[in-house]
């Protein structure tokens, strides 16, 4: 139960943490598709994914690999070389990102594409700052991430963005201030790391050590650049059949669906070092029990979010301004997707934890593959709407299937009768939704949008108690009590 606590208490944290997250992520691309415009939105967009694709494959899974290593050490109380394992898997992060962005740089120089070269001084950057990261996360500390990662980057690019901008700044100013907005976090990241070390110990890292962090990492390099192409690779592909301004419009809508995934990474970041922990010690029931709620409460987070953008689809896209509409099919699409992302919770965590980076590898090569055999001859016949049924199959595909190695070869799963429960405010979110837009339709879009989202979060707030299981209603009872200062502390 401790650790249901903790995943708990980090995850309602993190729910408080990334509404500032989510609103910066989007407020970065409302800044930039409004100054830039639809062209301009999709060179950015398209410049820093090549980027922060390459630092997620050329960091070799050191990041996870410290994950991994630190949480297993914690548990074993074996913590004293992990500062200096984590010092050399960092080492190896930059070494390979570093020569990756050297030949990135290179070639889109080379081809004229000057966007993407200067994008490419983030990726050492944003590949140490994760190592870092996910060292502190396998102390089972959540909150550099959030402050760092999901907060601090994105702000720290808005602000250095409207700098420039005011300066007269345009689509190079705004991803040279993405690359130093990666050098600030990698700074914090940093600090962080040291700060939550302390005490721990100095001793030297053996070479059995590193040896272990790089087999684990080997197979993690070609999967993490996989993974992150399934999310791009059908911006890519689309752009051989449609506009530039198209191409706008669908990595609008990318970054929008892909709202959903911050509750469900949020939990799987919390996640990982307890799955490595658990797993390592035998645990497996205990694993068991907190797969089942981690996932629960990463759908249960979602849904009123996936509600109101699939009913106020267009009133989202006209705050990127007037030219992005016509793209309301195709993000409907897109959530669809990503809620069966969410439905199968942590499974690809959990195969990385448990040591199947192999397995993992497999995976997103079969996804990758099904996505850009899909993507060509649909974007082709049906545009931007057909590369989101692409992009949805590929993803909730490779889940599905990931669902059944975890059972098979973990022996967990996430499911219970407990999720039934959620039908009862999903239900009335949706008809407050439903019945809110209707009553604004006519109004400009942020009155629409704000009329949507307070009926629709109100009613499922209101709901979710009877959603719940007893036991976590509760400990919300409970926690609420103290918190008003009408109860036992």
């Amino acid at each position: 139960m401790s650790d249901h606590r903790a995943l708990l208490s980090g995850t309602a944290l993190n729910i408080v943490g990334l509404a500032a997250g989510v609103a910066a992520a989007f407020g970065v691309q409302v800044l930039m598709g409004r100054h830039l415009g639809r062209s301009g939105l999709g060179l950015v967009t398209v410049a820093v994914q090549v980027a922060f694709v390459a630092a997620a494959g050329s960091r070799f899974g050191m990041d996870l690999s410290a994950v991994r290593d630190v949480a297993i050490a914690r548990g074993a109380g074996h913590l004293r070389s992990m500062r200096s394992l984590v010092d050399r898997c960092t080492g190896v992060a930059v070494a390979v990102s570093a020569a990756a962005a050297a030949v990135i740089a290179g070639v889109a120089a080379a081809a004229g594409s000057r966007e993407i070269a200067i994008a490419a001084a983030s990726i050492p950057l944003a590949a140490a700052t994760n190592v870092y990261l996910g060292a502190t996360r396998g102390l089972k500390q959540m909150a550099p991430t959030l402050w760092v990662f999901w907060i601090g980057q994105p702000l720290a690019w808005i602000a250095l963005a409207v700098a420039a901008f005011a300066a007269g700044g345009g689509v190079d100013a705004a991803v040279w201030s993405y690359d130093i907005s990666w050098l600030l976090g990698l700074v914090a990241a940093r600090a962080l790391w040291r700060r939550a070390s302390a005490g721990l110990g100095d001793e030297r890292a053996t070479r059995e050590q590193v040896r272990d962090a790089l087999r684990f990492g080997l197979p993690r390099a070609p999967s993490a650049l996989l993974a992150q192409a399934l999310f791009w690779a059908d911006l890519w592909v689309v752009g051989a059949y449609v506009s530039d301004a198209q191409v706008g419009t669908y990595a609008a809508v990318g970054r929008i669906s892909q709202v959903l995934l911050l509750f469900l990474t949020s939990v799987n970041l919390l996640f990982s070092p307890f799955a490595a922990d658990l797993h390592a010690r035998g645990l497996r029931d205990q694993l068991d029990a907190l797969f089942k709620s981690a996932t629960r409460w990463a759908l249960a987070a979602t849904i009123p979010v996936v509600i109101i953008l699939w009913v106020a689809a267009a009133d989202v896209l006209a705050a990127f301004g007037p030219r992005y509409a016509g793209g309301e099919d195709a993000l409907r699409i897109l959530l669809a997707g990503q809620l069966v992302n969410v439905a199968t919770g942590s499974v690809a965590f959990v195969l990385i934890m448990v040591g199947r980076t192999g397995l993992d590898l497999v995976d997103n090569a079969i996804a990758v593959a099904l996505l850009v055999a899909l993507a060509a001859p649909l974007s082709s016949a049906h545009g931007i709407e057909g590369a989101a049924v692409a992009s949805a199959v590929a993803i909730g595909g490779v889940n599905l299937l990931r669902l059944a190695q975890v059972s098979r070869v973990v022996g967990i799963q996430p499911y219970t009768e407990d999720y039934l429960r959620l039908l009862i405010p999903a239900a009335a979110c949706l008809l407050a939704a439903v019945a809110a837009h209707a009553a604004a339709s006519g109004s400009a879009w942020y009155v629409t949008l704000l009329a949507t989202g307070a009926a629709a979060g109100g009613a499922y707030l209101l709901l979710l108690p009877a959603g719940l299981p007893r036991e976590e209603r509760e400990a919300i009872y409970r926690s609420t009590r103290r918190i008003t200062n009408r109860g036992p502390r």
